[in-house]
């Protein structure tokens, strides 16, 4: 019996009882869209998190009271920083008295959120961000309409603010925003920009800021919040040398003895996206770990169908015996067959894992990627269940007895 003689009998098969066919399909089904869907998910994350470090620059560091991400790493050490001083624009001004040689800007960034109308219209829950006039030059922020603050603006506590896309759209639609005032926690604010518009991912929006002096942030919310301190080296050979260079700057700011730990944090794109992929690899396990479960339940359920089967064509295994098949022709007949009933579930289950992965993109922030080895690999493990799971049943009634199995009614 060739390939093709038993893919099309392994059919025949399987369309004679449709309905247990499909729950045996099931289980592969599951299992291979489980596996596209997380290999899409969690290389779309990573593609976001490796795109929005860059916007911050590849040779941009950060000063910070705490790391937030230390709470992933080490809990014990993130405890004891929440005991850190605040960092003020007192410690901005000292490191911009040349403290730090190998840095081309230092800046200062706080936030939080709130409410801003324009008219009639509002929108809740804006990410309102303080910034000092270099922001543009360290990150990323392009506009496609107006300007961006200057230093006078910025020194003078100026009353003016840098929208993102979708707060421009919700406050003003079609109409042009620039040199608009528009009312933030009690205050006016004039339009100068409007930003290009940023992809969004994990449910944040990206595009639904105000970004404002830091002063006039002071001035609106107080100054009680700790200050984050982007550092912008001259290049990126240059960053290690800043970051040493920050580093004895604010343990002679902060008074710290030679056996005292630093009471500060200092970040770089490389340090985060290495925790991140350290977390996006432990995730992947995991999930993998439990798409395979799905896959075992498959294999079994595909092994005890083949032994149903089995059980049912006793007879018609009797009748090729008779006729002079031999046992490498039945076990190759129900080989096929497992094999067969495994790929058509693992080819459904990339095409559901296709339009899954595209849903999620299109009702979701989350990029779309799907890699082309997690196809193949979806492929190659459900022919290998197949094989794996049919030899059993395939060797069982290669074993019966013809003269028995005529007899089998």
């Amino acid at each position: 019996m060739n390939v093709t003689e038993g893919i099309w009998i392994a059919l025949g098969a399987l369309w004679a009882n449709k309905l247990r066919t499909f729950l045996t399909l099931l289980g592969n089904i599951v299992g291979v869209t489980s596996v596209i869907a997380v290999v899409s998910i969690v290389d779309g994350m990573n593609k976001y998190v490796r795109e929005e470090l860059a916007e911050e620059g590849s040779n941009v560091l950060t000063l910070k009271r705490i790391d937030e991400f230390q709470i992933l790493t080490s809990l014990e050490q993130f405890l004891e920083s929440l005991h850190n001083p605040r960092l003020t624009m007192g410690d901005v001004e000292y490191l911009r008295e040349g403290y730090v040689p190998s840095a081309e800007y230092i800046g200062a960034s706080t936030g939080t959120s709130g409410k801003i109308k324009y008219g009639r219209k509002y929108v809740d829950d804006v990410s309102i961000t303080g910034r000092t006039a270099e922001y543009h030059l360290i990150s990323d922020y392009e506009l496609a309409a107006g300007r961006h603050f200057t230093d006078l603006e910025d020194y003078k506590s100026r009353a003016v603010a840098i929208i993102g896309s979708d707060l421009a759209e919700k406050l003003f639609g079609r109409e042009d925003p620039v040199d608009k005032r528009i009312k933030l926690a009690g205050k006016h604010l004039t339009v100068l920009g409007v930003a290009k518009e940023k992809p969004g991912v994990l449910g944040g929006n990206p595009n639904l800021f105000a970004l404002i002096p830091i002063g006039t942030f002071h001035k609106m919310f107080g100054s009680r919040r700790s200050l984050s301190i982007p550092i912008k080296a001259v290049d990126l050979d240059k960053v290690p040398d800043a970051i040493d260079e920050t580093t004895v700057a604010m343990r002679i700011r902060h008074k710290l003895k030679p056996s005292e730990k630093d009471d500060f944090v200092i970040t770089t794109s490389d340090r985060i996206l290495s925790l991140w992929e350290s977390i996006s690899k432990s995730i992947f396990n995991a999930l993998i770990f439990i798409a395979s479960i799905a896959l075992v339940v498959a294999g079994v359920v595909i092994m005890n169908m083949m032994l149903v089967s089995v059980t049912e064509r006793t007879r018609e295994v009797g009748v090729r015996k008779a006729l002079g098949a031999k046992r490498a022709d039945i076990v190759w007949q129900f080989l096929v067959e497992a094999v067969t009933l495994s790929t058509v579930g693992g080819v459904i289950g990339i095409i559901v894992g296709f339009v899954l992965a595209i849903l999620v993109s299109l009702v979701s922030p989350l990029p779309y990627a799907i890699e082309a080895w997690s196809v193949v690999a979806g492929f190659v493990v459900t022919v290998a269940v197949g094989v794996f799971f049919g030899l059993y049943p395939a060797y069982k009634a290669a074993r019966l007895d013809p003269v028995e199995a005529l007899r089998y009614e």
